[in-house]
């Protein structure tokens, strides 16, 4: 993986903001949590050895705007640097989902009307306090988050305990208010240069395994 291993040469020296910046740059994407050896990708958390600055870097970064986070690569949640999300937006919303179910349909109206939302704000409005998870609310963010219609703004980082409970929750934006130079700069991009851009971050990646993690920006979904 010649794209990714600048980064991987980095991994455990992640400390500051500054290098936070320099890893995304360089790798394009990163799974928010633990590598895997199935996917190609690098680690933020792999990159800081440390769960706790791990997170406080994720949010840094997306408070700056120098990444935005999605579930739209393998089923994971994945941050993408700024330099090719218009890319990745383009994509899907050419295979977008014809229709929102119900539930999605209503969380996006909350968080439309609201600026933001959290998960648990969107539980207790379709009253799904208690149930199982995931429930109807953790899949109605996950079908927006996928159709690119919401993302994930930076949240705080509470200075002890579990570090990823964070007290007012993450919150959920609409994309296209939250990121209205993404939408612009999409919409100037073709299709072949969006792939052309998506790919590059890959080369030595099989055209099988990478049609795979893009399955829902390459192939109708």
């Amino acid at each position: 993986m010649a794209r990714n291993s600048p980064a991987r040469s980095m991994q455990g020296q992640i400390q500051t903001e500054a290098d936070a910046v320099q890893f995304m740059k360089s790798v394009k994407f990163a799974l928010r949590y633990n590598a895997t050896p199935s996917l190609p990708l690098a680690s933020l958390y792999a990159a800081a050895r440390d769960q706790r600055r791990a997170i406080e870097l994720t949010n840094a970064l997306l408070r700056r705007g120098e990444v935005v986070e999605t579930n739209l690569i393998a089923d994971r949640l994945v941050l993408v640097h700024r330099d090719v999300v218009p890319a990745l937006y383009a994509l899907r919303v050419r295979h977008r989902a014809p229709k929102l179910s119900e539930n999605a349909q209503r969380a996006f109206k909350l968080i439309e009307e609201d600026g933001t939302a959290s998960v648990g704000a969107i539980r207790r409005f379709l009253g799904a306090e208690g149930l199982k998870r995931p429930d109807p609310a953790d899949l109605a963010v996950g079908e927006l988050m996928r159709e690119m219609l919401i993302d994930r703004g930076p949240s705080s980082v509470p200075k002890t305990g579990i570090p990823y409970l964070s007290k007012e929750g993450y919150p959920y934006r609409i994309f296209e208010k939250a990121h209205p130079d993404v939408v612009k700069a999409a919409k100037k991009i073709s299709v072949e240069d969006a792939i052309t851009a998506i790919v590059a971050a890959f080369p030595d990646t099989p055209s099988k395994k990478l049609a795979a993690m893009f399955k829902l920006c390459f192939t109708l979904s």
